[in-house]
């Protein structure tokens, strides 16, 4: 058995499929996320054709491309055919903690809490709350060190989630996806963006959404994988540092680090790069929408060119979608020849690793 990484085409979102075993050879299958809300239909359904058991449902945060699609999948009668063993999903009232406060735009997380609260879904397949009070669970080699977030994001978020009602409408906006995008080349030479001061566009009180995500180290008999959701640097490098890794003498050592926020210029710091030792970055984006598009070259500078990377291992930047339409919506992120110059190479309309 060996485990199987499938990077499902979630549009400008995420959506990953986890075929994996412990040290018993036991089989173990993990969703995380669900991309957009097409996603289901357009993928997710499909690879799920021939799964029986879920052993573990993440779900990383609110964001409609993250959590649209399993709101199609749950709603679809796929679901009650599949055994979902456990779920991972900080919506406050499938937790143990009491939310207070007015309504803000937290529709979708109420949609998914109204459906399994419906279906009667069994509570003791919630988990408590996923943040990093959790620290390192292992089980038979299945192992989850979880880096984000912190009780005081998820209070902060969970404070002003409102009370589940029977009343609710799903807010989904489908923002059409342009072809005709600017090359970021024009932004400046990849080493000297490297080195630009890291100025991220919103503070944490001002992105308690993407603040929130569920990040971990997952770690299995043979593969290990940093999954970043959409979290935010500080907390990642802060994370890091409360479990003893730094940037010269324990550096934290994974197969594959799936990039934050599809690449986006403000998740993604030198100072967490300088931490982790590894040479493969995943990059889950068709390119973006109307409303953001990523990945960003200044997130391709530094993976290449933060102080900590031996040059002498060649970085591989994965892409679940072609590079065509990626950079016709996010515009060309890199040439051939900058590439080769810092010993790096891509690949493109990547499904499954390793």
């Amino acid at each position: 058995m060996h485990t199987e990484l499938q990077i499902l085409k979630a549009y400008h979102g995420d959506c990953f499929l986890i075929r994996t075993f412990d040290l018993k050879q036991r089989p173990f299958t993990i969703l995380i996320d669900g991309g957009p809300p097409p996603t289901f239909n357009f993928a997710l359904r499909a690879a799920l054709k021939e799964v029986r058991v879920i052993d573990l449902i993440i779900l990383t945060h609110i964001d409609s491309d993250h959590i649209g699609g399993l709101i199609s999948f749950v709603e679809n009668s796929r679901f009650t055919e599949i055994d979902t063993r456990k779920l991972w999903v900080n919506c406050a009232n499938l937790l143990p903690v009491g939310p207070t406060g007015e309504l803000i735009t937290y529709d979708q997380g109420v949609v998914l809490e109204q459906w399994l609260v419906d279906h009667k879904v069994p509570k003791h397949k919630f988990s408590e709350q996923v943040t990093t009070d959790l620290g390192y669970q292992c089980n038979h080699g299945l192992c989850f060190e979880i880096l984000s977030p912190t009780p005081a994001i998820l209070d902060a978020v969970t404070v002003n989630w409102p009370q589940l009602s029977r009343e609710y409408q799903e807010k989904l906006a489908n923002i059409p996806i342009t072809n005709n995008a600017a090359s970021q080349i024009s932004k400046g030479n990849l080493s000297d963006l490297a080195v630009a001061p890291f100025h991220p566009l919103k503070t944490i009180d001002r992105d308690l959404f993407n603040a929130m995500s569920i990040a971990f180290v997952l770690r299995t008999p043979d593969f290990s994988l940093l999954l970043l959701a959409d979290s935010r640097p500080e907390v990642i490098s802060a994370s890091l540092n409360t479990r003893g890794y730094n940037d010269t003498d324990n550096r934290l050592k994974v197969d594959y680090v799936k990039v934050s926020h599809h690449g986006s210029k403000n998740n993604t710091s030198t100072e967490v790069l300088d931490i982790i030792d590894c040479c493969n970055f995943i990059f889950s984006t068709n390119g973006g929408n109307g409303r953001a598009k990523h990945p960003d070259r200044e997130t391709i500078s530094r993976i290449l060119y933060h102080p900590k990377r031996d040059k002498t291992r060649r970085i591989k930047l994965y892409f679940n979608y072609p590079m065509s339409e990626i950079s016709g919506t996010s515009g060309l992120l890199f040439t051939a020849a900058e590439l080769e110059a810092a010993n790096a190479e891509y690949f493109d309309d990547v499904c499954i690793l390793p």
